[in-house]
Protein backbone atom coordinates (compact mmCIF):
# COMPACT_ATOMS: atom_id res chain seq x y z
CA UNK A 1 0.00 0.00 0.00
CA UNK A 2 1.46 3.39 -1.21
CA UNK A 3 1.44 6.23 1.39
CA UNK A 4 0.99 9.73 0.76
CA UNK A 5 3.62 12.30 0.25
CA UNK A 6 3.45 14.39 2.79
CA UNK A 7 2.64 18.53 1.01
CA UNK A 8 4.66 21.20 2.39
CA UNK A 9 3.50 24.56 2.35
CA UNK A 10 6.53 27.43 2.49
CA UNK A 11 6.48 30.79 4.02
CA UNK A 12 8.90 33.43 2.91
CA UNK A 13 10.87 35.60 4.88
CA UNK A 14 11.60 39.22 3.20
CA UNK A 15 14.43 39.76 4.46
CA UNK A 16 18.01 38.49 4.79
CA UNK A 17 20.10 39.56 7.62
CA UNK A 18 23.92 39.59 6.67
CA UNK A 19 25.12 39.38 9.91
CA UNK A 20 22.82 37.28 11.39
CA UNK A 21 23.16 34.50 8.81
CA UNK A 22 27.42 35.14 8.77
CA UNK A 23 26.85 34.41 12.90
CA UNK A 24 24.66 31.76 12.96
CA UNK A 25 26.24 29.53 10.14
CA UNK A 26 29.58 30.14 11.94
CA UNK A 27 27.85 28.52 14.96
CA UNK A 28 26.28 25.86 12.83
CA UNK A 29 29.64 25.26 11.26
CA UNK A 30 31.15 24.91 14.72
CA UNK A 31 28.77 21.61 15.29
CA UNK A 32 29.07 19.78 12.38
CA UNK A 33 32.91 20.78 11.43
CA UNK A 34 34.43 17.75 12.96
CA UNK A 35 32.24 15.23 11.85
CA UNK A 36 31.66 16.73 8.51
CA UNK A 37 35.69 17.09 7.81
CA UNK A 38 36.60 13.49 9.24
CA UNK A 39 33.90 11.99 6.94
CA UNK A 40 34.71 13.75 3.90
CA UNK A 41 38.59 13.10 4.13
CA UNK A 42 37.86 9.18 4.70
CA UNK A 43 35.28 9.64 2.00
CA UNK A 44 37.94 11.44 -0.49
CA UNK A 45 40.90 8.90 0.58
CA UNK A 46 38.82 6.00 -0.32
CA UNK A 47 37.44 7.43 -3.95
CA UNK A 48 40.81 8.08 -4.81
CA UNK A 49 41.71 4.45 -4.18
CA UNK A 50 38.89 3.18 -6.06
CA UNK A 51 39.86 5.23 -8.75
CA UNK A 52 43.92 4.61 -9.14
CA UNK A 53 42.79 0.56 -8.56
CA UNK A 54 40.47 0.98 -11.66
CA UNK A 55 42.81 3.06 -13.76
CA UNK A 56 45.59 0.40 -13.04
CA UNK A 57 43.33 -2.57 -13.65
CA UNK A 58 42.24 -0.82 -17.25
CA UNK A 59 45.24 0.61 -18.28
CA UNK A 60 47.54 -1.76 -16.82
CA UNK A 61 50.66 -0.49 -14.13
CA UNK A 62 52.93 -1.74 -16.92
CA UNK A 63 51.95 1.03 -19.16
CA UNK A 64 51.15 3.81 -16.91
CA UNK A 65 54.37 6.15 -17.69
CA UNK A 66 54.59 9.88 -18.93
CA UNK A 67 54.24 9.23 -22.45
CA UNK A 68 51.12 6.83 -21.72
CA UNK A 69 49.91 10.06 -20.00
CA UNK A 70 50.26 12.56 -22.55
CA UNK A 71 48.88 10.45 -25.40
CA UNK A 72 45.79 10.04 -22.69
CA UNK A 73 45.52 13.52 -22.18
CA UNK A 74 45.68 14.25 -25.97
CA UNK A 75 42.64 11.58 -26.15
CA UNK A 76 40.69 13.18 -23.71
CA UNK A 77 40.23 16.37 -26.22
CA UNK A 78 38.82 14.39 -28.90
CA UNK A 79 34.76 14.89 -28.83
CA UNK A 80 33.96 11.28 -28.35
CA UNK A 81 35.81 11.23 -24.86
CA UNK A 82 34.65 14.81 -23.95
CA UNK A 83 30.97 13.15 -24.63
CA UNK A 84 31.83 10.21 -22.13
CA UNK A 85 33.61 12.72 -19.41
CA UNK A 86 30.33 14.65 -19.29
CA UNK A 87 28.62 11.47 -19.23
CA UNK A 88 30.61 10.35 -16.31
CA UNK A 89 30.82 13.55 -14.10
CA UNK A 90 26.93 13.70 -14.93
CA UNK A 91 26.30 10.31 -13.23
CA UNK A 92 29.11 10.97 -10.70
CA UNK A 93 27.38 14.00 -9.63
CA UNK A 94 24.10 12.12 -9.40
CA UNK A 95 25.33 8.76 -7.25
CA UNK A 96 26.84 11.77 -4.98
CA UNK A 97 24.34 14.04 -3.84
CA UNK A 98 22.36 11.67 -1.53
CA UNK A 99 25.72 12.30 0.48
CA UNK A 100 26.40 15.68 -0.20
CA UNK A 101 22.40 16.07 0.57
CA UNK A 102 23.42 14.32 3.96
CA UNK A 103 25.34 17.82 5.23
CA UNK A 104 21.94 19.43 5.33
CA UNK A 105 20.24 16.97 7.79
CA UNK A 106 23.08 17.23 9.87
CA UNK A 107 23.08 20.89 10.00
CA UNK A 108 19.44 21.26 10.65
CA UNK A 109 19.96 18.60 13.64
CA UNK A 110 22.78 20.51 15.00
CA UNK A 111 20.56 23.75 14.58
CA UNK A 112 18.00 22.11 17.04
CA UNK A 113 20.44 20.57 19.11
CA UNK A 114 19.45 17.15 18.46
CA UNK A 115 21.87 13.68 18.30
CA UNK A 116 23.53 13.67 14.86
CA UNK A 117 26.23 11.58 13.60
CA UNK A 118 27.83 10.12 10.83
CA UNK A 119 25.44 8.01 9.69
CA UNK A 120 23.44 11.35 9.42
CA UNK A 121 25.47 11.92 6.00
CA UNK A 122 24.36 8.74 4.54
CA UNK A 123 20.57 8.33 5.45
CA UNK A 124 19.62 10.07 2.18
CA UNK A 125 20.49 6.61 0.47
CA UNK A 126 17.75 5.19 1.75
CA UNK A 127 15.00 7.99 2.18
CA UNK A 128 12.47 8.35 -0.32
CA UNK A 129 13.68 11.56 -0.99
CA UNK A 130 16.70 10.29 -2.76
CA UNK A 131 14.24 10.44 -6.44
CA UNK A 132 13.84 13.94 -6.14
CA UNK A 133 17.68 14.81 -5.36
CA UNK A 134 18.65 12.32 -7.88
CA UNK A 135 16.59 13.66 -10.69
CA UNK A 136 17.15 17.88 -9.93
CA UNK A 137 20.93 16.97 -9.71
CA UNK A 138 20.80 15.11 -12.98
CA UNK A 139 18.63 18.05 -14.63
CA UNK A 140 20.83 20.85 -13.32
CA UNK A 141 23.92 18.61 -13.80
CA UNK A 142 22.92 18.20 -17.72
CA UNK A 143 21.89 21.50 -18.34
CA UNK A 144 24.69 23.05 -17.58
CA UNK A 145 27.05 20.71 -19.07
CA UNK A 146 25.01 20.87 -22.21
CA UNK A 147 25.07 24.81 -22.26
CA UNK A 148 29.48 24.41 -21.64
CA UNK A 149 29.29 21.74 -24.85
CA UNK A 150 27.16 23.71 -26.50
CA UNK A 151 29.66 26.86 -26.19
CA UNK A 152 32.47 24.81 -26.51
CA UNK A 153 31.60 23.71 -29.62
CA UNK A 154 31.16 27.63 -30.60
CA UNK A 155 34.55 29.01 -29.31
CA UNK A 156 32.60 30.26 -26.14
CA UNK A 157 33.60 28.83 -23.35
CA UNK A 158 33.66 31.61 -20.99
CA UNK A 159 30.03 32.01 -21.93
CA UNK A 160 29.47 28.20 -20.90
CA UNK A 161 30.84 29.03 -17.80
CA UNK A 162 29.31 32.08 -16.96
CA UNK A 163 26.11 30.63 -17.72
CA UNK A 164 26.92 27.45 -15.28
CA UNK A 165 27.98 29.23 -12.46
CA UNK A 166 24.13 31.49 -13.05
CA UNK A 167 22.46 28.44 -13.02
CA UNK A 168 24.51 26.75 -10.06
CA UNK A 169 24.11 30.17 -8.16
CA UNK A 170 19.24 30.25 -8.59
CA UNK A 171 19.62 26.58 -7.90
CA UNK A 172 21.61 26.28 -4.54
CA UNK A 173 18.68 25.95 -2.10
CA UNK A 174 17.05 22.85 -4.45
CA UNK A 175 18.51 20.14 -2.25
CA UNK A 176 17.77 21.78 1.16
CA UNK A 177 14.32 22.35 -0.06
CA UNK A 178 13.59 19.00 -1.08
CA UNK A 179 15.95 17.69 2.06
CA UNK A 180 13.74 19.53 4.40
CA UNK A 181 11.08 20.81 3.27
CA UNK A 182 9.50 18.16 1.35
CA UNK A 183 9.74 20.03 -1.95
CA UNK A 184 9.25 17.59 -5.18
CA UNK A 185 12.55 18.47 -8.18
CA UNK A 186 10.67 20.73 -10.19
CA UNK A 187 9.22 22.69 -7.32
CA UNK A 188 12.68 22.80 -5.13
CA UNK A 189 14.08 24.66 -8.74
CA UNK A 190 11.05 26.97 -9.20
CA UNK A 191 11.10 27.72 -5.63
CA UNK A 192 15.44 28.59 -5.01
CA UNK A 193 15.39 30.68 -8.60
CA UNK A 194 12.60 32.91 -7.06
CA UNK A 195 14.08 33.13 -3.80
CA UNK A 196 17.82 34.15 -4.92
CA UNK A 197 16.27 35.77 -7.54
CA UNK A 198 14.84 38.39 -4.72
CA UNK A 199 17.68 39.07 -2.70
CA UNK A 200 20.93 38.23 -5.32
CA UNK A 201 23.34 40.68 -4.21
CA UNK A 202 22.95 39.76 -0.60
CA UNK A 203 22.42 35.62 -1.34
CA UNK A 204 26.12 36.32 -3.27
CA UNK A 205 28.29 37.82 -0.61
CA UNK A 206 27.54 35.77 1.34
CA UNK A 207 28.33 32.66 -0.67
CA UNK A 208 31.33 34.46 -1.09
CA UNK A 209 32.27 34.63 2.20
CA UNK A 210 31.70 31.03 2.89
CA UNK A 211 33.83 29.97 0.09
CA UNK A 212 36.64 32.41 1.46
CA UNK A 213 36.30 30.68 4.59
CA UNK A 214 36.32 27.23 3.34
CA UNK A 215 39.18 28.25 0.77
CA UNK A 216 40.88 28.78 4.38
CA UNK A 217 41.82 25.18 4.71
CA UNK A 218 44.37 25.06 1.56
CA UNK A 219 46.86 26.55 4.01
CA UNK A 220 46.58 24.02 6.25
CA UNK A 221 48.38 21.54 3.69
CA UNK A 222 45.40 21.32 1.51
CA UNK A 223 44.08 18.62 4.59
CA UNK A 224 42.22 21.72 5.92
CA UNK A 225 40.05 22.18 3.02
CA UNK A 226 37.95 18.90 3.63
CA UNK A 227 37.38 20.40 7.48
CA UNK A 228 36.27 24.24 6.40
CA UNK A 229 34.47 23.21 2.89
CA UNK A 230 31.51 22.24 5.39
CA UNK A 231 31.35 25.88 6.03
CA UNK A 232 30.11 26.61 2.67
CA UNK A 233 26.81 24.05 3.45
CA UNK A 234 26.56 25.60 6.89
CA UNK A 235 25.85 29.29 4.83
CA UNK A 236 23.33 27.55 2.08
CA UNK A 237 21.67 26.23 5.29
CA UNK A 238 21.27 29.05 7.38
CA UNK A 239 20.28 30.81 3.84
CA UNK A 240 17.69 28.60 3.49
CA UNK A 241 16.57 28.07 7.68
CA UNK A 242 16.32 32.19 7.64
CA UNK A 243 14.53 32.65 4.44
CA UNK A 244 11.71 29.23 4.76
CA UNK A 245 9.67 28.38 7.26
CA UNK A 246 8.27 25.08 6.09
CA UNK A 247 4.71 23.48 8.00
CA UNK A 248 3.89 20.16 6.96
CA UNK A 249 0.75 19.18 7.03
CA UNK A 250 -0.72 15.33 6.25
Amino acid sequence: MLTQRPSATHKYNNSLDFETVVNHSFANYKKIALYAGLVLFVFFFFFVIFLSTAAISIIGEENINERAIKNFEKLLTTKPYIWYYTGFSILTSCLLSPFMAGFYKMADAAEKDTSFGVSALFSMYTSPLIVPIVATTFLIELTTKGLSLVFDEMGLSFVGLILTIIISFFTLLTTPLIVLGNCSTLESIRISTAIVAKQPIVILMLIIIGILGACLGLFAFCIGAFFTYPFVLSVIYTIYSQLIDSEKTM
